[in-house]
């Protein structure tokens, strides 16, 4: 399908900009910074939290929306280990909980460089066992607990499920990823079909992993490359999504045929005419809104059931 005409749109605001050629603090800044500002979705309650583990104060932000009950979505947002935040994520984690009527907790882990691999991993575990440890603070079943993320947030959910499961801990009830990153990738169709010219470009994303870890065995490490994993059953229902026009999408569809062997209970949504990252322009793109809208409002019926 051809790109969405709202994309192209998009695309041409990005169109000469490569992220790899920027230094760190440029692109948070311009990522920061944007024209392009996201309607604020009314909240019930809003409130700025964090928690601490081995010397770290993590910040997170809960939303309520009015009509939420005791379901939660621990979110982990992308921008590829190096950039990101909770302003900067702030609509697209208010449309979460108004659209799927629960809780949402997003979490600020910390960024590369100034912190590698593992540090967002270790944030996004910690941020888990402290929602299930707190869960009367919250007002939540422990047991109706959804992760969720988008890009490398996507792949801090993953990783985390994996970890909860190796490490024998409760698992979350359902996890929703929006186009995951889930290991190295040189050779796929559509990363050489969608490395250029689609917002997320090869150049960026070897660009982000040479940030983000310490040498290049770590690409191949189980909590970077979860798709390298054999042992996947047992692992919570999961709903993936990914986009059409996306250097990234035939990982994301290998880890669901690979979940689907497994056992596990899996959907997969491939959203037509649409590239990485269109949560944050979903307020420009009608489809991608549609797309997001449902995928939070089932993720929402999901933990409800």
């Amino acid at each position: 399908m051809a790109l969405d005409p709202a994309v192209e749109k998009i695309l041409e605001i990005f169109k000469n900009i490569e992220l790899s050629d920027m230094k760190v603090q440029d692109v948070r800044d311009m990522m920061g910074n944007n024209s392009m500002s996201q309607k604020k979705d009314h909240m019930e309650s809003i409130k700025d939290l964090s928690f601490e583990h081995h010397g770290f104060k993590i910040p997170c932000r809960l939303y309520e929306p009015g009509n939420s009950g005791k379901e939660l979505i621990l979110y982990f947002h992308g921008g590829g280990f190096i950039f990101g935040d909770i302003e900067l994520f702030d609509g697209v984690a208010r449309r979460a909980a108004k659209t799927s009527g629960c809780k949402v907790l997003s979490v600020e882990y910390r960024l590369a460089p100034e912190h590698k691999f593992p540090a967002a991993v270790d944030d996004a575990y910690e941020a888990y066992l402290w929602v299930r440890k707190n869960s009367d603070t919250f007002g939540i079943d422990p047991g109706k607990i959804a992760m969720a993320g988008d890009s490398a947030g996507a792949n801090l959910t993953v990783v985390t499920g994996l970890r909860l499961k190796d490490n024998k801990k409760a698992l979350p009830k359902l996890q929703t990823l929006f186009y995951p990153v889930l290991g190295p990738d040189l050779f796929t169709e559509s990363l050489r079909e969608y490395g250029k010219g689609y917002f997320l470009t090869k150049a960026s994303i070897k660009w982000f992993g040479s940030l983000y870890l310490n040498s290049d065995q770590d690409f191949f490490n189980p909590l970077f490359a979860p798709i390298i994993r054999e042992d996947l059953g047992g692992l919570p229902e999961t709903i993936i999504v990914t986009a059409e026009h996306d250097p990234l999408r035939d990982q994301g569809e290998m880890y669901l045929s690979k979940l689907y062997d497994a056992g596990v209970p899996v959907t997969g949504i491939r959203a037509k005419g649409l590239i990485h990252g269109f949560l944050n322009f979903s307020d420009f793109i009608p489809a991608a809104e549609s797309i997001a809208s449902m995928v939070w409002y089932t993720t929402g019926q999901k933990l409800k059931s």
